[in-house]
């Protein structure tokens, strides 16, 4: 029959779609599936894609639909929109599975079956080798995958082409040639035509060696994969953030760390950002960084900030929402709903911070106004000032808690106040209060 076919794929009592386009490839494919049905108990169904880019597709088309018809295997019909797409080939390849994933449930097949073999094998690896892909991309194709829910096979992937030619000869396979196949338009038919043979010259085998490649990489990549995927079970998510430790994530090891860093970016975007390798190490670059607060922006659509020994990633923005309360009197104020201010001339040990301002004269004392940090603020601290973001640099604080964090200052705009931070000493006779109970703050 067929060489390195791999019977394993297929169990018993199956129900299979298989994907014919008419060419020699899925021709051979559904003509050795068919011999096999009765052996292995299987129901069959025809799907086939006209993606009316020739004129002749409709032609290969009908003659999927006859052979079916020939054989009494059910046959079911894509035609693709002929619009205008930027990348033609993504678009067409998310609407051909999505069509035969809908034919499998509609049909309850357990699995779809696709004809790419081993030159389609050693092409994908060496386009990708060129233009670049992850440690996980470099396996190439794979014998079985999944798409959704839905198991995809290829039984053909350690099977050559010219092996599928011989068994084409020997049992007159019928077939309709795509003549597109013969220019060089396409980038996989200029790897086929120029590169491919030269290849083939340095050694006969190579085929089997690109095969052993992508094994290679597969069995390396399971392990990175169940490494990375345990430590991703163990970050803190949502579906727009996720956040950790640096420290604990630099313990890993590098291909480890890339592989958590693409979970992680796959888990908040839905799978909709595409990633490159320099993306990645610029992303680890950042968490390497010596700097206290940085962050990366992707695309407006990825967002990573480091504070110190976290990092946070995200889809949205951070930004500062500026607020400011002037108070004229004694009194209980809320604040944002994250804190209460209770400006009184008795302390209240039952606040979570306490201000004592001295005094003189009252009419001096107010307004007082509590706020978040402004461009240009500074500190007094006895020998000169200091730049609030200096202050804030060197006792770590985060750039979100800098853009909360609340300021009472007085009439002069002189910082009075920065919970657990900061205390301007004052001087007079008398006291007030400025005291501060944490709600959701």
């Amino acid at each position: 029959m067929i060489k390195n076919f791999n019977n394993n794929l297929i169990n018993k009592g199956d129900h299979l779609v298989l994907s014919v386009s008419g060419g020699l490839d899925s021709m051979v494919l559904l003509d050795h599936i068919f011999r096999i049905k009765d052996d292995y108990q299987l129901t069959l169904y025809v799907a086939h894609i006209d993606h009316k880019k020739r004129q002749t597709s409709s032609k290969d088309a009908q003659f999927v639909k006859k052979i079916a018809k020939s054989l009494e295997i059910p046959f079911y019909l894509y035609e693709l929109e002929d619009e205008d797409y930027d990348n033609f080939h993504d678009f067409a390849h998310k609407k051909r599975y999505d069509f035969l994933l809908n034919i499998a449930k509609k049909v309850n097949a357990q699995k779809i079956v696709l004809a790419h073999h081993q030159d389609d094998l050693a092409e994908t690896i060496l386009m990708r080798l060129t233009r670049g892909s992850s440690f996980e991309g470099y396996r190439g194709i794979l014998e079985r995958t999944y798409y959704k829910d839905i198991e995809v096979i290829r039984p053909f992937l350690n099977t050559s082409k010219e092996s599928l030619k011989t068994y084409q000869k020997e049992y007159d396979v019928k077939y309709r040639e795509d003549e597109s196949n013969q220019e060089d338009l396409y980038t996989r038919n200029r790897y086929r035509h120029k590169i491919m043979p030269l290849l083939e010259e340095e050694n006969p085998k190579y085929l089997d060696k690109f095969s052993q490649f992508s094994d290679y990489q597969n069995k390396a990549y399971k392990l990175i994969d169940f490494y990375a995927n345990e430590y991703f079970t163990r970050l803190k998510k949502s579906n727009d953030k996720i956040e950790f430790d640096i420290d604990s994530f630099t313990q890993e090891f590098d291909i480890v760390q890339i592989e958590v860093i693409k979970l992680v970016i796959n888990h908040i975007t839905d799978n909709s950002l595409a990633l490159s390798y320099q993306n990645i190490l610029d992303i680890i670059e950042l968490l390497n960084n010596e700097r206290p607060n940085v962050y990366y922006e992707l695309g407006n659509q990825l967002y990573v900030y480091k504070k110190y020994d976290q990092v946070s990633f995200q889809t949205q923005e951070e930004t500062q929402e500026n607020y400011e309360y002037s108070f004229k009197d004694f009194g209980i104020y809320s604040i944002n709903n994250r804190f209460d201010i209770n400006i009184s001339k008795n302390p209240n040990k039952n606040c979570d911070y306490i201000y004592e301002l001295c005094y003189n004269n009252l009419d001096l004392v107010f307004p007082i106004t509590i706020r978040n940090r402004r461009p240009g603020d500074r500190l007094d601290i006895q020998i000169g000032t200091k730049k609030l973001k200096d202050f804030f640099i060197d006792k770590k604080v985060t750039i979100e808690d800098r853009n909360q964090l609340p300021l009472i200052v007085n009439k002069d705009s002189e910082i009075l106040f920065i919970p657990e931070l900061f205390k301007l000493k004052t001087s007079g006779e008398h006291s007030i209060y400025i005291q501060i109970k944490k709600t959701k703050f």
